[in-house]
């Protein structure tokens, strides 16, 4: 699978502000540990990807902001926007067996690219969303809040970004960031993740990163675009 990317990953300036009302009375470190086990059985959902406060960079697929589907282990399909070696782009993005292909937006032609930084970190256990999840500390209840019509307890914890860089695709520095997690009350799957700091070195302290996921189970076929092996 191709590495991770800049950023499940993870990020925008549009969450609705906190709403009202007490959290699980599940203790949080039990609620994550839940959730991360119950999100793992999830075969096939919907995402969005959110990035600000990133620099560019002149090298690689950089995202800025991603939506699409994913089936487990090894094939999602997203319209991408950002940038693709410091040029602007936004296209769609296919990714099968771990390989890559990218959608040429003046020809329309499908390319095979070997680059660093794909979504294709949310479907890996170890690396990607669950891998930040499992590696939360200090987590505490922060209330409610619904995403997506869901209802779901929101925690707050923070992470070291070495915990947080397999992610991101960074060489870590040596920070600490914070995350936030939504988790379905009635379901405990994660609906979204927020990462709020620098993960690498030179980054800006008011980076963000946010995944959102949905349309959990459904039925979705994800095949190679035509004309390519």
């Amino acid at each position: 699978m191709a590495r991770l990317l800049t950023g499940l990953g993870v990020v925008a300036t549009v969450l609705a502000a906190a709403a009202c009302g007490g959290g699980s009375k599940v203790p949080p470190a039990r609620l994550v540990a839940e959730s991360a086990s119950a999100t793992e059985q999830i075969r096939s959902f919907h995402f969005t990807i959110d990035i600000e406060g990133v620099p560019r960079t002149s090298s690689g697929l950089q995202l800025e902001a991603a939506e699409g589907d994913a089936v487990v282990p090894d094939r999602l399909r997203a319209q991408v926007s950002g940038n693709f070696a410091g040029i602007p782009i936004t296209t769609g993005l296919v990714s099968v067996g771990g390989k890559l292909w990218i959608k040429n937006p003046l020809s329309g032609a499908w390319t095979r690219v070997d680059v660093g930084t794909t979504p294709a970190f949310l479907l890996d256990p170890k690396k990607g969303v669950l891998g930040v999840m499992r590696a939360v500390e200090g987590l505490r209840d922060d209330g409610s809040e619904d995403v997506g019509g869901v209802a779901t307890d929101r925690l707050r914890g923070h992470a070291t970004a070495a915990k947080v860089a397999p992610l991101v695709a960074v060489s870590p520095g040596s920070s600490t960031v914070a995350v936030t997690l939504w988790i379905g009350k009635k379901d405990k799957i994660l609906r979204r993740i927020r990462v709020d700091g620098a993960v690498a070195p030179g980054e800006p302290a008011d980076a963000v990163r946010v995944v959102e996921v949905s349309q959990f189970g459904e039925s979705v076929r994800i095949e190679l675009p035509k004309g390519v092996s």
